[in-house]
Order: structure tokens, then C-alpha cells, then sequence
């Protein structure tokens, strides 16, 4: 609960530009992402015509045939983090891999780390914060709304985030106001304002956000007082080297809009079919022939003559989309059996098939990977600070993935074999077949006591002796 009451804009005139700036979310990236997200659930501004609309819309849902969900659902499907590794791990057991898997399952982020995914993906960026949850004595991992975050990146070094801000609505007592806090590598300030200016930029008026204590800066430091780093991760889609990710819908978007096209047309045409246009000559005067099912033309004329013009094949159109779609997989890099369903290949043409969805999964992993071993790092930190863990200066962590490619049991069992024979790990071993190699080892661990139990008692009853 924060405290009621007016104080004076704070800062003067320079801060209060600072944090103008800080509030201004861009109004050309907010514009991108609508655009995408409408795409994605298929709101795709077709242009129907009135009687089209009267059928194909009776739901009020607008039409679209929507391949845009399935070019980021296929993909984001493949996407799972499955565990982590730290650089403490030796013969199959990981001092941190307990309190890492309870930081993750605690904050839900099996379910989390897919709308992560998947929104980085539609719109180009996804952000999560992380904090420390002091009843629960957990670090608390929050996806947040991409259109309310905003980093900020160091011109000297374009992978260093300088600090970062959000911005949203709400309410302090009775009046609306707009939240703002700044997260800097040392400190997080919270700040809010009543009003904006008419033309709905930014006009200064922050006030200091203060809680039930007083306090508005609220520090982010360790406890030898060493900043603690920007607690905002940013999961970018393809930045090449940029700010700003970019849209996994921005190439597909005008196939999308093609297919539509392509596909009320095919409407138009099969709508034609029940009611083909007919023609008539020989006739003078006036006279009315409606085309009406059951109704017979006749005219007295001698010279009358009926006849009904040729309806344009479908195969043409239908030919049309199938290449459209072809091209749309080759474009995003996905097989077509997953795009529109179908027959899979098997063997090795379904690993060629998937060769290039593969590719762009796995280069995915490496850059979501980086971030949500960025997350995990600073969880770890909170909880060293807090004496939850112990944890070295120069740790590492690696995040696990499942195989993203489609999987045969004994193919990678085969393989699985050959990589043992190699020498590799049993621990690297199980997490690339999709096991986690803790859980397995204390599976292991409590089979054998449960034999040597059961054997135990055996000897006790005196049953093997004869």
C-alpha cells in the first residue's frame, strides 16, 4: 500500500524529462506489436463482401484462414527448457540442481517459459523480472507485457542493459494513475503521476511512488554492496545485433494476406456454382427472368434462345493457394506437414523435412538459453543473499533443453549407445533422451534399497536356505 499524498514534481525540470522519456513505451513499437498479435490470432482485416460476410461471419468472429498461429505455434511447441546445469555438477550430481528446479517449479515455469516463448516469437520481445519473494523465501520469476516494458542499452557495449522501465495503469485511493519504476543495476525507484498532457505525451508531473515505510528507491545490492545488475531479462527473436527482436509473423504477414485473398476468391467462385449466370436472346420488350431455384425460363418469341455461361474451373485457384502455402513453408522453414497437416514422412525424409525448423529451433535455444540462464543466475544470487544457497563467484549455469527433433525410441537409444561407447556422460545421456538425470539417479538410488530391502527379509525368514 503505498502512502497518500501531494508532493512537489521531484527532481526539476531535467529528471522530469528523464523520466518522460523513460515513459515513452514508442508508440511505433506498440503499433508493430498490435499488428502482430492480430495476425496471430487471426484478426486480418479481410475485405469480404456483404453477402460473404453474412455466412462466413455469423459468429461475429472475423474470417481469416489463419496460418500465422501455426508459423509461431510449431516452433514455440518445440521450445522447452527442461532443467539447468551448473558448473558445480560432478559424477551426475549438481549441489544446485535442487534449489534451481524448486526456484523454476515454484514460479510455475513449465507452463511460463511457453508464453514466454511464444510472445517473444509474435512480437520480436519478451520480458520477465525477477525478485525476491520474502514470505515464501523464494526468488519470484514474472512474465511481463511487452508493451509495458522498455530497456535501455549501452552505446558502448549494445549487449549491456544500462537500466529499464515499466510502465502501466492503476490506482492510488481513488484516482487513476500511471505507474513508473526504473530498474538500474543498483537500485529500482518507483514513481507514478495523475495526468497526462492532452495530445497524451509526456508532461513531467511524476511523484515519488512511496510505500507504507516512506520509502520510494529501494536497493538492489548484495551484501558486500556490489549492484546486483538490471533484474529485467530481455528475450529477443533474431536482434541482429539491434535493440529491438523482430517478428517471427513480419515475413509471413504478406503470404498471409495472399492466402486470404486467394481464398475468398475460391469462395466467390464455389458460391457461384448452385446459381451459375444464365443468358437470353430473341427477346424484345420488357421483360423479367429471375434466376430463382424451381423456375422454368420460357418466352413466346421464335427466336428466343437459353443458354448459361461456363463456370471457371476450381482447379486453378486451388493450385494457386497449395503454391502459396508451399512458399510460405519455405519462407518460415517449416514442413508442410505440420503447417497443413497430412501424412508425415518418415525415416530420413522426415528429418530432411525438418532439417530447417530444426535449425531455427536450436539457434532459438542458444539465444533463449543465454536469457533464462540470466534469470536463473540472478535467482541464485537473490537466495545467496538471503543464505538460501551457497554459491561460487565464478559460477556458471547452462540450461537443458528437450530434443527439439522428432523422435524414434530406438533410433535414439542406437544413438544414445554409440555416444556412451564414446565416453559421454550418462548425465548428458538421459537429459538429451528427455530424462532428468537427478531425478533418475534418486529413482535408482531408492530401487536398490527397496531389492536390498526386499532381499534383506528374504535371508531373515530363512526361504533361500535348502
Amino acid at each position: 500500500m503505498a502512502l497518500l499524498g501531494r508532493l512537489r514534481p521531484a527532481g526539476g525540470k531535467a529528471k522530469q524529462d528523464f523520466l518522460d522519456h523513460c515513459a515513452d513505451m514508442g508508440q511505433k513499437r506498440l503499433d508493430d506489436y498490435a499488428l502482430y498479435e492480430d495476425y496471430y490470432d487471426g484478426c486480418q482485416r479481410t475485405r469480404l463482401r456483404d453477402r460473404t460476410r453474412r455466412y462466413l461471419e455469423v459468429s461475429g468472429i472475423e474470417f481469416a484462414e489463419n496460418f500465422c498461429e501455426p508459423a509461431v505455434d510449431v516452433v514455440s511447441e518445440r521450445l522447452e527448457v527442461i532443467g539447468f546445469q551448473s558448473s558445480l555438477a560432478a559424477d551426475d550430481e549438481d549441489p544446485l540442481g535442487e534449489p534451481l528446479e524448486t526456484f523454476w517449479q515454484q514460479n510455475r515455469m513449465d507452463a511460463t517459459q511457453g508464453v514466454v516463448h511464444t510472445q517473444s516469437l509474435i512480437k520480436g520481445d519478451g520480458f520477465v523480472i525477477v525478485g525476491w519473494d520474502a514470505e515464501k523465501q523464494l526468488p519470484r520469476i514474472t512474465f511481463e507485457r511487452s508493451h509495458q516494458i522498455c530497456p535501455y542499452y549501452s552505446d558502448d557495449e549494445p549487449e549491456k542493459m544500462e537500466h529499464a522501465s515499466k510502465l502501466w495503469n492503476s490506482e492510488l485511493g481513488e484516482k487513476a494513475i500511471q505507474r513508473l519504476n526504473i530498474y538500474w543495476p543498483d537500485r529500482i525507484e518507483k514513481w507514478y503521476r495523475e495526468h497526462l498532457a492532452e495530445d497524451g505525451e509526456g508532461s513531467g508531473g511524476w511523484l515519488r511512488y512511496m510505500d507504507t515505510e516512506g520509502n520510494w528507491e529501494f536497493p538492489w545490492m548484495s551484501e558486500r554492496q556490489e549492484p546486483l545488475g538490471v533484474p529485467v531479462f530481455h528475450f529477443r527473436h533474431k536482434p541482429l545485433g539491434g535493440t529491438w527482436g523482430r517478428s517471427r509473423l513480419r515475413p509471413v504477414i504478406p503470404f498471409q494476406d495472399e492466402l486470404n485473398k486467394l481464398v475468398l476468391d475460391l469462395n466467390e467462385l464455389t458460391d457461384n456454382y448452385g446459381m451459375p449466370q444464365r443468358w437470353i436472346s430473341g427477346v424484345t420488350g420488357d421483360a423479367e427472368f429471375k434466376s430463382v431455384a424451381g423456375n422454368i425460363w420460357q418466352a413466346s418469341a421464335a427466336d428466343a434462345n437459353f443458354g448459361q455461361f461456363d463456370l471457371a474451373p476450381t482447379a486453378e485457384l486451388l493450385n494457386a493457394i497449395e503454391g502459396l502455402l508451399s512458399r510460405l513453408a519455405r519462407r518460415s522453414r517449416l514442413p508442410m506437414h505440420l503447417l497443413t497437416g497430412g501424412t508425415p514422412p518418415s525415416g530420413e525424409a522426415l528429418k530432411t523435412a525438418e532439417s530447417g525448423l530444426v535449425s531455427v529451433v536450436q539457434d532459438l535455444q542458444v539465444s533463449f538459453g543465454n536469457s533464462w540462464e540470466d534469470v536463473m543466475m540472478m535467482a541464485l544470487k537473490l537466495a545467496a543473499d538471503e543464505g538460501v544457497v551457497s554459491i561460487p563467484d565464478d559460477l556458471v549455469i547452462e540450461a537443458q533443453w528437450a530434443n527439439p527433433e522428432t523422435r524414434s525410441d530406438e533410433a535414439d537409444l542406437n544413438v544414445a549407445m554409440l555416444k556412451k561407447n564414446l565416453g559421454v556422460s550418462k548425465a548428458t545421456l538421459l537429459t538429451e533422451l528427455g530424462y532428468d538425470p537427478e531425478r533418475e539417479a534418486d529413482l535408482r538410488k531408492g530401487e536398490a534399497e527397496e531389492e536390498a530391502a526386499a532381499m534383506a527379509r528374504v535371508l531373515d525368514s530363512g526361504e533361500m536356505a535348502a
